[in-house]
Order: C-alpha cells, then sequence, then structure tokens
C-alpha cells in the first residue's frame, strides 16, 4: 500500500460514532458479511478485497432509483482504514472509513464526499445516521435499532398518491418512563437531539423547542405522564403540522409509536420518514446504552486515504 495521498476537496458529509468494543473487533464486524444482514441490507454479497464489492439489497437495504446498491472497495490499509465508492445519482462517490482506538472503546469515522447538488433532497446524513446507529445497536445490543423499509422510498418522484403521514416505530427494553423522560427533560434533550438549550414546559400549551423558533417543534398540544405526548411542529416555511407520540409498554418493554400528521401535499414530507426513522433509532441507543454515541457535521475538507 502507498503512502497517503489527497483524493479531492470536497463538501463532506462527516459523520462519526463511538462503540465500546475493542476496535480490532468492530473492525472485523464492520466486515462480516453474516453481521451486514442486520444493518446493511437483508441480502449481501461481500468481496472483501480491494476491487472487490459489497452489494445490499432488499427491503431494508439503502437503496433506491438514485442510490445504488453497492460499495466497491478501493482500497483496505491495514490501520483499519476504508476507502470505498457508492453511485449516488450516477455520480462516482467517495467514502472514507476510519476505525481508532478510543479508550474504552472504538471511534467509527465517516467521510462522505463529491455528493452531488442534486442529491440533498435524498436525505442522505439521515441515512448515515440510521446506518451507524444500527450497526452500533448490532455490535452492543446484538439487535439492529430500526429497520427502515425502503421498498416505497422514491423522494425523488413524488406523486399525488404518495402518504400524507409519517408513521414509524421502535421497541426498546425499557419501561415507558424512561423514553418519555428522554422526550422531556432538557439535559437528556441534549444528549438525544443533540441541541444546546432545549426549551420544555410540560403543560398543555407549554413551550417544546428543540433549536430555534420556525425549526420543529412548538408548543405541547398534548401531554400524559409516560403514556403519550403531543406537540405542533413549524419548519421553515412549512405549514404547521403535528407529531403525536404513543409509549405503549408491551411486557417488560416499551414499543414507541410516532406519527407525524397534518401535511396537505405529499411533496411536504419527504425527508420525515428517514429523519423519524433516524431519531428514533437514536432514541433506542440513549435509553439502552446511554447516549447514541453518535456525532455529525458537514464541512469541507480533504479526503485523505
Amino acid at each position: 500500500m502507498d503512502s497517503k495521498r489527497t483524493i479531492d476537496v470536497l463538501p463532506l458529509i462527516r459523520m462519526t460514532v463511538r462503540i465500546y468494543k475493542p476496535v480490532e473487533e468492530v473492525w472485523k464486524s464492520f466486515l462480516d458479511p453474516v453481521l451486514m444482514l442486520q444493518w446493511l441490507g437483508n441480502e449481501i454479497s461481500a468481496d472483501i478485497r480491494e476491487g472487490g464489492e459489497i452489494v445490499f439489497q432488499g427491503p431494508n437495504a439503502p437503496t433506491c432509483a438514485e442510490i445504488e446498491g453497492k460499495w466497491s472497495i478501493r482500497r483496505i490499509r491495514e490501520d483499519r482504514s476504508l476507502l470505498l465508492s457508492w453511485s449516488i445519482m450516477g455520480v462516482e462517490t467517495l467514502i472514507v472509513i476510519r476505525f481508532s482506538e478510543i479508550p474504552p472503546g472504538t471511534l467509527v469515522e465517516i467521510k462522505h464526499g463529491a455528493i452531488p447538488n442534486e442529491a440533498k433532497g435524498l436525505h442522505l446524513p439521515e441515512h448515515w445516521t440510521l446506518l451507524l446507529a444500527n450497526f452500533r445497536s448490532v455490535v452492543e445490543l446484538g439487535v439492529p435499532a430500526l429497520r427502515f423499509d425502503y421498498s416505497n422510498y422514491h423522494p425523488m418522484r413524488v406523486t399525488m398518491y404518495d402518504p400524507l403521514e409519517v408513521r414509524q416505530s421502535v421497541v426498546i427494553n425499557a419501561p415507558p418512563s424512561l423514553p418519555f423522560d428522554v422526550w422531556t427533560n432538557p439535559e437528556k434533550l441534549k444528549h438525544f437531539i443533540g441541541v444546546e438549550r432545549p426549551v420544555v414546559d410540560t403543560r398543555y400549551g407549554g413551550i417544546y423547542t428543540w433549536w430555534a423558533e420556525g425549526k420543529g417543534p412548538v408548543v405541547f398540544t398534548r401531554i400524559e405522564q409516560d403514556q403519550e405526548l403531543e406537540f405542533s411542529w413549524v419548519y421553515g416555511d412549512e405549514m404547521e403540522t403535528r407529531v403525536y407520540i404513543r409509549f405503549e409498554p408491551v411486557e417488560d418493554r416499551t414499543l414507541v409509536m410516532l406519527h407525524h400528521y397534518g401535511f396537505k401535499h405529499p411533496e411536504s414530507v419527504i425527508g420525515y420518514d428517514i429523519g423519524w426513522a433516524s431519531i428514533l433509532s437514536e432514541l433506542k441507543l440513549v435509553c439502552e446504552l446511554g447516549d447514541s454515541g453518535i456525532e455529525r457535521s458537514s464541512l469541507w475538507e480533504e479526503v485523505r486515504l
């Protein structure tokens, strides 16, 4: 293998996830085709070598008409790093993945660049969040966090027959009081949603804000301790909608059901399906492992391998 070289200077999706397992175990798990069946796709064909391919298919694989169901392996390095290519809207984009030891565990870093501007509507950061959450969940909990159904995922080809609502759910190994608290406790919201100064007034009509006015939740419109909550939602110039969350006990676990409704046009729903799925996957990690371990940002940076 030759020394580090500059591939290109590109705008990146940059994400990391902390996994509390030894780096060698996490590296091997990531390249294990059997484990890929739980976090990457329902059908896997993996040729793990430089020049090989990882093909992922099935209803839970992150692929659609604009996202190819295949990673081509450009380079594998002995320091546990990969250079992959992934065709997005017909453009070969580059992914650098590094596995670093950070006692008492491993930091997995993803840099995904050369993404066409037209691909913004695909919401790739949310897909990566879900992939990383499922991978961490498989490694640490033995099961994926939440498998998203890509069967009818076509955000670039919305029709008048597409849904006017979002329904997602996740099963959490904890009583309802814990996920309810994560949604409504300002200190826990900082780690769950990743906001610095959330405002939470747990009364009917009480202010509920994550980022800023006009960027998400507004006020509570329903709240029953450990059972359900509902809040109004406004983002940018979108019309006001509602987000209803039900916490249903199932033996010693909780089924968290989310319903985002009130949309007037199918195109307004774009992004919320995968967005809420990624948030619920992180909710499971926060409740069962203490935090999601996922951090994200977009920046300009050299991609090196």
